[in-house]
């Protein structure tokens, strides 16, 4: 692409060149430009128009250049927009989870996928005899003061919080399937009111394969709703990590996008191929009306 010309170097340029004013303060010719031959006053503006006319024709070449690379920056900016929605399949399986265990980076992490599910926020306590319920972890924070859920959230298209708190990652759930991003405003929130779909904002662990640092440093079991070969699962620690660390590890394990969930022992349980139900936490809320559940259930 060519260089561009700053409009200020130019004028600068036609100032130098221009030298000093045909008069004197007086009003006298100035004996310097008297001196000066006609037809170096012909070069002169010669070679003035030929700036001119190459500072046009390469602000011309430059101005179709950007467009070109702009052109290609949008339509880039156009298929990052695009949201891949994931709803995990497998016609072998009946409604369960699928368990891995792995160490990465001296951190245990087990991975936990949900098969032949419908992805969906349930405000409220939780049954846990509720055989239909495959996974379940609590989702949105809430706050210490009020009890009122942190940030965004829509739940059957029923916006129940607008504002509060600055978490950047988000899930959106709408027509059964689930996608998961990072973004300051998300277009996602008013579909989801619109659809009958369900929205809520989290910390965000992995935008498109790249870490996100977050402030809080204390060590503790922490759980991420992630995109991982191209399922969607969920990710838990069963040691005590920092944030940034669980993060890191997520990218080393190949996870293209992640939100955090509320971690330590918060309640969640899990039901595996065999029927079998696990806790993932034992600590139970029960006095906030507020509290919120990702859950899949059995279609």
């Amino acid at each position: 692409m060519s260089e561009n010309i700053n409009i200020n170097d130019l004028e600068e340029g036609f100032y130098i060149l221009g030298g000093e004013s045909d008069y004197s303060p007086e009003g006298t010719v100035n004996p310097v430009n008297r001196r000066f031959p006609w037809w170096g006053w012909v070069i002169l503006a010669i070679a003035v128009l030929t700036i001119i006319f190459l500072f046009f024709l390469q602000k011309g070449t430059t101005t179709k250049g950007e467009g070109e690379v702009q052109e290609i920056s949008s339509v880039e900016e156009s298929s990052d927009d695009i949201e891949a929605w994931f709803n995990n399949t497998d016609v072998s399986l009946p409604p369960c989870t699928i368990i891995s265990d792995t160490l990465l980076d001296n951190i245990h992490l087990r991975i936990i996928t949900p098969y032949n599910t419908v992805p969906k926020l349930h405000v409220g306590t939780l049954d846990t005899s509720d055989a239909d319920i495959v996974f379940a972890a609590l989702a949105a924070d809430i706050g210490y003061d009020k009890g009122q859920i942190i940030g965004p959230f829509v739940c059957e298209g029923e916006p129940l919080s607008w504002g509060g708190g600055r978490k950047l990652g988000y899930c959106a759930i709408i027509d059964g399937n689930i996608t998961l991003g990072v973004a300051e405003n998300s277009p996602l929130f008013e579909e989801a009111t619109e659809s009958e779909g369900y929205f809520f904002r989290q910390y965000p662990a992995v935008d498109n394969g790249v870490m996100v640092e977050n402030n809080p440093k204390n060590a503790s079991f922490r759980r991420a709703l992630c995109v991982l070969d191209g399922e969607v699962c969920i990710v838990a620690t069963t040691d005590r990590v920092l944030m940034n660390d669980f993060s890191s590890t997520l990218v080393k394990l190949g996870v293209k996008n992640a939100i955090f969930l509320v971690g330590s022992t918060a309640d969640g349980w899990y039901r595996t191929s065999d029927g079998k139900f696990c806790r993932l936490g034992s600590k139970i809320i029960k006095d906030s009306p507020n509290i919120n559940y990702i859950v899949f259930c059995a279609e």
